[in-house]
């Protein structure tokens, strides 16, 4: 059920553009990921930071696309939200001395932290290079292309990184009472 919640947004987006336009498509985008935190609240889910990100990001877009009947807008939305994901990433490396995703995945994952930092800057590479990519794409290629690339090309490329990503944890993985028994 979650995870059907967490992209039944952009599937509505990508239906109503076929169906629709590109700005009955954002309306639907902005009340679908709306609903999508309404319901989590409801079926008392934990909210993600960046549901909430994402969220107050399409609503801002997503409103001055329709007001001003500008599809920049809502092009731009996901360049925006990958350099907010690697400021909040290298922000978080820098002032904390710690990796946020270690920060989110410590209690179930355990690396050494040359692993977490390692696959921190691979995350903040990865989401910089789609933020450049949608630039590129929104501004020299079709809205076609651009709305294929945003539904498959930013979800194949972030399921392919997110599976080499579990690969790279698990070949750096350690356990924690083996960990312990060497300390003692």
């Amino acid at each position: 059920m979650l995870l059907v919640l967490e992209y039944l947004p952009i599937i509505l987006f990508f239906l109503f553009y076929l169906l629709g336009d590109i700005f009955i498509a954002t309306g639907v985008l902005m009340v679908g990921t709306v609903m999508q935190i309404v319901v989590m609240k409801f079926m008392r889910e934990p909210v993600a930071m960046r549901h909430w990100i994402v969220m107050w990001a399409v609503l801002i877009f997503g409103s001055i696309t329709l007001f001003l009947r500008d599809e920049w807008f809502v092009k731009i939305k996901v360049t925006v939200i990958y350099v907010a994901i690697a400021l909040f990433l290298l922000i978080g490396m820098w002032w904390k001395k710690r990796s946020p995703l270690q920060s989110m995945l410590d209690s179930e994952i355990n690396l050494p932290p040359f692993a977490w930092r390692r696959l921190t800057y691979a995350w903040v590479i990865f989401s910089l290079a789609l933020a450049v990519i949608n630039v590129y794409i929104a501004e020299a290629m079709s809205l076609d292309a651009w709305v294929n690339f945003k539904v498959f090309g930013t979800l194949g490329a972030t399921l392919i990184f997110s599976v080499f990503s579990g690969a790279y944890m698990f070949k750096h993985h350690t356990d924690r009472e083996k960990d312990a028994e060497e300390i003692e």
